[in-house]
């Protein structure tokens, strides 16, 4: 069997799989977070390439399109997914395990499984992922919010093309209780139309469940330098416009975008399947940890300047007008 181990400010997890090919995609996912702790890991998940066919059939608690949760044991959950894999998590013993035939299904639902159980440890520390793209810049963070394909990660690349940028997450940064940005910087996903792959050269190709395929931007060896953990500075909204524009929206805008991106969780793979439990237990847990986001996005976006970002159509332009709009005398966050 082979591993790897990984430490999420401070959780530790390790993967294993018999393929070794398995284990260095998923290494490759979060190169950024790659540990060599001789510790016990608080989540362990094992990824087997084998036919998951059930031995026999089992009633569905609950039952999709996308998934089937299954009977189990008290403290466990069963899951089948329709286009052929099957994963179980043991919740008291921390550890999951999914198989699967397909190469891409294996991938896709070992990282995704990560994430879930990973956010979860989180949230009971009060780090909680927010959906949305940030960087640092002298020192503090900028934080970018928007629907899938309104040009975050093209934004934040080409911004990282210049020094004085510095990447904390593309898509989820970690929020604490006193508003501050923390770094998560998982692989990057660029869609197969994105205006950076040229530049890019060669990037692993990703085919996923329900979305377009991807191309896979690892953090280690690409010449991107992550931030440390920051005061937040400057929150946008990103939407699609004609030309480069900065509004200002009403005191509610950025209130709303702090209850659904980061209080919700709206667009982060918390994994519904795995995330909820039926038990007092478990329930007294999910209070606290939606008590925990309430405070954190009360922190960030009540105190933090929140501006919508209507770009346009080329990424240089974009960035140039969004540098220019850092140095003008619209924001006064970096004047001290």
């Amino acid at each position: 069997m082979h591993n790897a181990a990984f430490d999420f400010h401070g959780c530790g997890l390790e993967f294993r799989s018999e393929d070794p090919e398995l284990v260095a995609w998923l290494s490759s996912d979060f190169s950024a977070f790659a540990s060599t702790r001789a510790a016990a890991p608080l989540i362990t998940v094992t990824a087997l390439r084998r036919d998951p066919a059930l031995q026999e059939p089992l009633p569905a608690i609950l039952k999709t399109k996308k998934l089937h949760i299954l009977a189990a044991p008290a403290g466990r959950r069963r899951v089948w997914y329709p286009e052929g894999a099957l994963c179980e998590y043991d919740y008291r013993a921390g550890a999951g395990l999914v198989m699967s035939r397909d190469t891409d299904l294996l991938r896709e639902l070992s990282y995704l499984l990560i994430l879930s159980r990973v956010g979860e440890a989180l949230d009971l520390r009060g780090l909680h992922r927010l959906h949305a793209g940030a960087l640092a810049y002298r020192g503090k963070a900028l934080i970018f919010c928007g629907r899938q394909g309104a040009g975050k990660t093209t934004l934040l690349l080409e911004l990282l093309r210049d020094k004085d940028f510095f990447l904390l997450s593309d898509d989820t940064p970690l929020i604490s209780g006193d508003g501050g940005v923390h770094p998560f910087p998982a692989r990057i996903g660029l869609g197969e139309d994105n205006p950076h792959l040229p530049r890019l050269g060669r990037l692993r190709g990703f085919r996923r469940r329900h979305y377009p395929p991807k191309r896979l931007l690892d953090i280690s060896g690409c010449g991107i330098t992550v931030s440390g953990p920051t005061p937040p500075a400057l929150i946008f909204r990103l939407e699609r416009g004609g030309q480069p524009r900065f509004l200002r929206p009403g005191p509610l805008a950025g209130a709303l975008e702090g209850a659904k991106s980061l209080v919700a969780g709206a667009g982060t793979p918390q994994m519904a399947e795995y995330f909820l439990r039926a038990s007092p237990e478990d329930l007294a847990r999910k209070v606290k940890i939606a008590a925990s986001r309430v405070s954190a996005a009360r922190s960030l976006f009540a105190k933090t300047p929140f501006w919508i970002f209507r770009r346009g159509p080329d990424p240089a332009s974009n960035a140039a007008a969004f540098k220019e709009f850092l140095r003008s005398g619209s924001v006064t966050a970096f004047s001290s």
